[in-house]
């Protein structure tokens, strides 16, 4: 059983907001973080730390990037740099599902209007 008009155009108009409040999202200036922002635990070296037969500490940030699909790029951030630059691959991660939802909005909003269409289309014998 498809879905009436009625219940149609209010599910398009629904897709509508949310698109609006996604691209009100992605178009705030803050800095992103393009790549993932990781901590990297390393073993300190003293053979007595617990780090010596465990996962290390956690003592530098990393930036990683892919560049146009070659090889993995990694950058090294300086101390000072590191809160800013965390803050900023969340917003990163962020932006992408925003991103993600806006393509699943698309693709939903071009079935209703294939529905809405073939509401409309006349056949001819």
């Amino acid at each position: 059983m498809s879905k009436s008009r009625t219940n149609l155009m209010n599910e398009l108009n629904r897709l509508h907001k949310e698109r609006r409040r996604l691209v009100r999202h992605l178009k705030k200036e803050e800095e992103l973080a393009v790549g993932t922002v990781s901590i990297v635990k390393r073993k300190c070296g003293s053979p007595r730390c617990h780090c010596a037969n465990g996962p290390g500490h956690p003592q530098t940030l990393f930036l990683f990037q892919d560049k146009k699909q070659q090889r993995r790029r990694c950058k090294l951030v300086r101390r000072e740099d590191e809160p800013r630059m965390l803050k900023a691959g969340e917003r990163y991660r962020k932006f992408r599902e925003a991103l993600k939802q806006l393509r699943a909005i698309d693709f939903e909003e071009k079935q209703i209007l294939m529905a809405l269409a073939e509401e409309r289309a006349i056949s001819y014998k």
